[in-house]
Order: structure tokens, then sequence, then C-alpha cells
């Protein structure tokens, strides 16, 4: 055998083995092992105007995506959660009923999972939000919303909402 030989036998091995390995990358795997499995589920909460909210965080296409469905008063948002592996980087996209367009990036905050995006609106104009959900107990959830300025860093706190999980039916 030759080099040639040789290189393109070792190369072949290579993409083989990496085949299996790339395949068990999925979002799934990665919300269980950093523990982020307790947001899954429908939440609700009453803002202190008295409006009601909910969140639901679902699987999809065996465990490869996130589903998420929020409403609050007439505003209602759809979006999808997934990790995209040759970035190496968790994402979300979605779209409201107000024509909004969402996008984003999940990260390991040390409060909790830390959800930043960027909205543009049907009028064009932009802006970028932090969300911190932070565990609170087995059936509650604290969400902390930041405002990000054009440096992407992150404010002071603009509110924080306290979700209870709902009873599955």
């Amino acid at each position: 055998m030759n080099i040639k030989s040789l290189c393109l036998i070792g190369l072949g091995l290579l993409a083989v083995s990496a085949v299996p390995a790339a395949a068990q990358q999925n979002l799934g795997d990665l919300v269980m092992e950093y523990g982020y499995d307790w947001l899954l589920g429908k939440w609700a909460a009453t803002t202190d105007e008295g409006q009601s909210v909910e969140l639901e965080y679902k699987w999809g296409l065996d465990r490869h995506v996130i589903l998420v469905d929020f409403k609050m008063g007439n505003f209602k948002y759809h979006g999808m959660i997934l990790f995209v592996p040759a970035r190496q980087e968790v994402v979300q996209m979605g779209a409201d009923n107000q024509g909004g367009m969402y996008n984003g990036t999940w990260s390991d905050d040390y409060t909790g999972a830390a959800h930043s995006m960027e909205n543009v609106k049907a009028d064009g104009t932009r802006e970028k939000t932090e969300m911190v959900h932070a565990k609170v107990d087995k059936d509650t959830m604290k969400i902390a919303v930041y405002g990000v300025d054009s440096y992407g860093y992150r404010g002071s706190s603009q509110g924080t909402l306290n979700m209870k999980r709902q009873a599955k039916k």
C-alpha cells in the first residue's frame, strides 16, 4: 500500500467514526446534561397589572427541538429552540401575531438559563432583551427580563415574573 491509500483509508475511518458522535448530539441531550429539563411544561402567571401570562415549552422532532408558545393578553408568540451542532449553539427563532420576528441564543447564566434575543418589529425597529429563567422549586420559575444595549451589555432588570407550573390534563 502506498501513502496515498493509507491516508484515504485513515480519512474514511475518521469520517465513519465521527458520524455516530455527531448523531448523539441533540437538544434533548444538552437539556438533560445541563439540568434544564425542569423548564419543559406549561406555566402561568399574573402580572402586577392583573394580566394573564401563559408559557409552554414542549418537545418536538424526537427531542431535537423545543416548541415555545407564549400568550399575554392579545399578544401571541410561537417559536422553536434547536441545537446547531456546526456552531455548538442553542438558538431560538419565532414570530408573533403582530408581525414581529425573533432570533436569539440560549446560554448558561450563573442564575439559570439565559435567552438573549433580538426582536424585529413589524415597523422595522429592533429591540434586544435577555430573559433569565431560574428554578425556584419544582413548580415555580422566576423569569427576569433585562434590556440589552447596543454594545450587547445587559442592563438592570426591567422586571420579574414568577411562573407556576400548570397541572397536566
